[in-house]
């Protein structure tokens, strides 16, 4: 039996983090700028083929659908299979996709279907891969490196498939079609050789035994069972909900009420990127000088007023600089959720309550962009915005019991 403490005292040490993780973070870097060129090539394709707004509708919900359908289902491969060796299996195959449907894009112009069944498809391995990736991380890095580790990967993401990829796609879009994603396969497959080359994991737990829905129990049950872990799904189902109620709405608070064009809009999101990048940099030196309860609190704090003083202001400035703190927030947060439940889980639950909560996360974002949607409709298009922020600041008070369980432990139930 293992022990894993959910909150833990700040160490002044630089990790280093080996080479191992330096392959993994550049194979999740060079996937994430391909996956940031596809998201900004797919809806345009859509809009030539069809020019609809139902088509851009359609291909973006075919995205999103896998972590709905496949995220249970997902954590149980994680935790069966050898986790990297299950990493780049997906990316392979996700290459070949890519790369058959970049041929067919050159060769003719495929249907609106094939978008929505690419987009699934790619989707279902974007599910599995990510949860792969997140339970394989605590064995290429030690305990203390987590948060360092976790930023990084953060940071990839951000900078990658939020800024390089889809500025990268759309101008291959205007050149010819196909070419982001002759790209996007070809960093699939550049991304899994690298993940290869960081050897074989091993499997958690032999193969076999209970069937599917079993083991997915058997996840649900322990993430129950475990007060303090059940605490942070809390805390992660409330932030995803909080922060989506508010910045649903931002488009419309900067377009309509302020009167600005859509590039000002885009500065505001090119801002964010900067925020999380910032973030993600420091996460590493954040866990050097605060500890685990204080970082926690910072990134509620920092969320929940940056969205109450957006909905208060009426400068575009100010709307940029705030959802940059709001975004520094939001990595920061991420970061220390993450690296919680690598510590907390047992390695060989990893994988399934990982993707409890993924799907917490998801549902939470859907609920949020939901009611912010109603609750727009019915007082304003700031109210979200204050909604949600103050229902960040209220999750404050749920920091101080996570604070005090520094001395809690998460057994690991051996089978």
């Amino acid at each position: 039996m293992t022990t894993a403490r959910l909150v833990t005292p700040p160490t002044r040490d630089r990790p280093r983090l080996g080479r191992k993780f330096a392959l993994l973070w550049s194979a999740s870097s060079i996937s994430a700028v391909g996956d940031g060129m596809r998201d900004s090539a797919l809806p345009l394709l859509a809009v030539a083929i069809s020019g609809s707004p139902g088509a851009v509708a359609l291909v973006t919900v075919a995205g999103t659908l896998p972590w709905m359908v496949m995220s249970l289902l997902g954590g149980v491969l994680a935790d069966r299979a050898d986790r990297r060796r299950l990493m780049w299996t997906i990316d392979l195959v996700r290459a070949a996709v890519v790369l058959g449907f970049a041929c067919w894009v050159f060769l003719a112009t495929p249907p609106l279907a094939a978008l929505a069944l690419l987009a699934f498809v790619l989707g279902c391995g974007e599910t599995v891969f990510v949860n792969a990736a997140t339970s394989a991380l605590p064995d290429v890095v030690r305990p203390e490196q987590l948060d360092a580790a976790n930023g990084r990967l953060q940071g990839s993401l951000i900078v990658g498939g939020h800024l390089i990829g889809p500025l990268l796609g759309s101008t291959l879009f205007a050149v010819a079609a196909g070419y982001p994603f002759t790209v996007d396969g070809l960093s699939f497959a550049l991304a899994a050789a690298l993940v290869a080359a960081t050897g074989r994991s091993g499997a958690v737990r032999a193969k076999g035994g209970k069937p599917v829905l079993g083991e997915i129990r058997e996840g649900v049950r322990w993430l129950y069972a475990h007060r303090e872990v059940r605490l942070l799904a809390l805390l992660s189902g409330v932030a995803a909900l909080a922060f989506y109620l508010g910045i649903t709405m931002l488009v419309l608070l900067v377009t309509r009420t302020m009167n600005a064009p859509a590039s000002a809009y885009g500065l505001v999101l090119a801002a964010g990127a900067v925020g999380g990048t910032a973030a993600s940099a420091g996460a590493g030196r954040l866990g050097r000088l605060l500890g685990r309860g204080a970082r926690i609190g910072l990134s509620f704090a920092l969320m929940g007023v940056s969205l109450l003083l957006t909905g208060l202001t009426s400068s575009v400035a100010a709307v940029a600089v705030l959802y940059a703190v709001a975004s520094f927030g939001v990595v920061t947060w991420n970061v220390q959720a993450i690296s919680l439940r690598q510590q907390a889980v047992p390695k060989e639950l990893l994988g399934r309550v990982n993707s409890c909560y993924l799907l917490l996360s998801r549902f939470g974002v859907m609920a949020g962009a939901a009611l912010s949607g109603w609750v727009a409709s019915a007082a304003g298009v700031r109210a979200p915005l204050l909604v949600g922020g103050a229902a960040l600041l209220a999750a404050l008070a749920l920091v101080p019991r996570m604070a005090r369980l520094e001395k809690a432990s998460a057994p690991a139930a051996e089978e």
